[in-house]
């Protein structure tokens, strides 16, 4: 037991796990490994003035999951700490979502005990991720074609996520609970070959282990040292990111990747993936062959689907990647609120502006926001752009089709019929996210300003 707190504290130390009065939800599913997380947290708590709490998740795929649901709140009420449940139908939200139902199941997982935390509280979630668990991800990653990410493993940590038992095996927690009888509940799922994992961890690992019995070490090992090889690039990805970007709102990022040096082409789909994490606020990256088909988009109008709604198109030279929206009915909009825009993940803010500031109107460069007058604004109103739309692009004395504006300003052909177009009466006040009309901008002699925020609904 001393050897495995000793082991917890040693990567606390290196990870920074903890905080001194910290408030950590256990994932306790029952097994092993997670009751084995919460006998040793429990023991761990007072030298860290830690408190604790658990959550169980039923995914309603087993007749015997309602006992592991019991067995958990029995243990909980054992040792005083609260106890939370909650049971979902992950093969119905996996048929929903055209998902795995492991996919599926993790993140019913993790958007429950992110609630839990939100609503109690709670700084850190602790699962009990192992070493075993580790490699597993490691060689399930690697037969996948994963990049360098996908290779580092299981993060110890990750924002308010901690995993303390990621450096110690399975076996050395079995011998801890069974030295001191300490039961646990047993996943015969776990036992056949119908998930991937599963064939990896009851076949590939013991076969790897007859060729090395230090294999899982070797493994963790080899992911810790990707980690850090992955910081490395990382840092010199964001670099060349800023170098390649053209531009960027809450609905497109435009970038040209002709400005990458020769030496560092290879890591073209990790500045396209950096641009698809910016749009879409998700941590999971597509699939690899949908990143190398939108990295290699060459002719003018190619279009490569990515996940999350996002497609990469090619313009001029240039990569941009965007999420095309369903047209836009009228929407009428109300000064000083926020519309979101029909079935869209798209909404309109607009405030009015007391104190007219000329430095930052003219400075702004963010075609995501707009600065009008607001004394000229009247009936205001948001839809789709329609055949025919004319208006007055910023520093024009004539009119121009939105049409020709828009193939000039570079959006891609699937994006232009769904723009959201501002109105006021029957003229045309701002393009969000690409443009105002000259008549509407803001002078020296504005009063007051209305200013437009595009915002992204994430």
């Amino acid at each position: 037991m001393q050897k495995l707190i000793a082991r917890i504290k040693s990567a606390d130390r290196r990870y920074r796990l903890f905080k001194q009065n910290d408030r950590i939800l256990i994932a306790l599913s029952g097994g092993p490994d997670s009751v084995a997380l919460f006998h040793l947290l429990n023991l761990l708590a007072p030298l860290c003035n830690l408190s604790l709490a658990a959550a169980h998740v039923d995914h309603g795929l087993r007749q015997e999951s309602a006992d592991d649901r019991k067995f958990c709140r029995a243990l909980c009420r054992a040792h005083g700490l609260k106890f939370h449940s909650r049971r979902f139908n992950i093969k119905a939200i996996a048929r929903q979502k055209k998902i795995g139902v492991e996919q599926a199941g993790r993140q019913s997982r993790y958007d429950y005990f992110q609630a839990l935390s939100e609503k109690f509280g709670y700084t850190k979630i602790a699962t009990g991720h192992t070493a075993d668990d580790n490699a597993e991800t490691f060689l399930l990653h690697l037969v996948r074609g994963a990049h360098l990410g996908g290779l580092s493993g299981i993060p110890p940590r990750r924002d308010n996520i901690i995993r303390p038992l990621i450096e110690i095996n399975k076996n050395d927690l079995l011998e801890f609970l069974n030295n001191y009888g300490l039961s646990y509940r047993l996943d015969p799922t776990n036992l056949g070959d119908d998930y991937n994992r599963n064939i990896i961890r009851n076949k590939v690992v013991p076969y790897l282990q007859t060729i090395n019995n230090q294999a899982l070490r070797n493994i963790s090992r080899a992911c810790q040292n990707f980690s850090t090889s992955l910081a490395i690039i990382e840092d010199k990805v964001e670099d060349l990111y800023k170098r390649c970007l053209i531009d960027e709102s809450n609905s497109q990022i435009t970038l040209d990747l002709r400005k990458i040096p020769e030496y560092y082409k290879s890591l073209e789909s990790w500045i396209l993936l950096r641009a698809y994490f910016r749009l879409t606020g998700e941590s999971r990256r597509p699939d690899s062959n949908k990143i190398i088909q939108a990295v290699n988009l060459k002719r003018r109008g190619s279009v490569a689907l990515l996940d999350a709604g996002i497609i990469a198109c090619s313009h001029s030279g240039r990569l941009i990647l965007c999420r095309p929206q369903t047209r836009i009915k009228r929407i009428k909009l109300m000064k000083g609120e926020i519309v979101r825009l029909g079935n869209t993940n798209l909404m309109i803010k607009t405030e009015l502006v007391k104190k007219v500031n000329m430095d930052v109107i003219t400075g702004n460069d963010n075609e995501s926001i707009a600065y009008l007058d607001d004394a000229s604004l009247d009936n205001l109103a948001v839809r789709s752009t329609k055949e025919g739309d004319r208006f007055r692009p910023l520093g024009l004395k004539g009119t121009k089709k939105v049409a020709d504006y828009l193939n000039e300003k570079g959006a891609p052909r699937v994006l232009k019929s769904s723009i959201p177009v501002v109105t006021s009466g029957d003229d045309i006040v701002w393009l969000a996210g690409y443009g105002i009309d000259d008549k509407y901008k803001v002078t020296e002699k504005t009063k007051r300003v209305l200013k437009f925020q595009l915002l992204l609904n994430i």
